[in-house]
């Protein structure tokens, strides 16, 4: 795991490209280091992790071995990255976590969203594409 920290991130979304391009540029120590959640030699590096979840919310391993989900991935890059924790004040409150969850969530609905398709083409369903 060469003592960094794995950020498992959907590499065919638009939205989690530029996220991992973005810490890519402030993670100057290069302390994340990252994997396509479709690359499967990932679960078997960490036959802990589930593909299906890995697919629906943000995933990261640190180099202890702790698996992070969701906002807490977010919390923990805080913590970790130096460009990152200039946004540190933001989890020094109630209210700033929440406000953090929220927009994590909003973020995973509209990634989440963007990338359904049909399961078995991979096609936009008409609904989708904005057809009635």
């Amino acid at each position: 795991m060469e003592g960094k920290a794995v950020l498992i991130y959907d590499s065919e979304c638009n939205l989690c490209v530029r996220f991992k391009k973005a810490l890519e540029l402030i993670d100057l120590k290069s302390q994340v280091s990252f994997k396509s959640v479709y690359d499967q030699s990932l679960y078997i590096t960490f036959p802990e992790l589930n593909q299906e979840e890995c697919e629906e919310v943000v995933h990261l391993v640190d180099s202890e071995g702790r698996i992070y989900r969701g906002p807490d991935v977010i919390e923990f890059l805080v913590s970790l990255v130096p460009g990152v924790s200039k946004f540190s004040w933001l989890l020094n409150s109630d209210s700033g976590k929440k406000a953090m969850d929220a927009f994590y969530g909003k973020i995973n609905d509209i990634r989440t969203l963007k990338n359904k398709g049909c399961r078995t083409c991979g096609k936009k369903s008409k609904k989708m594409m904005g057809s009635k």
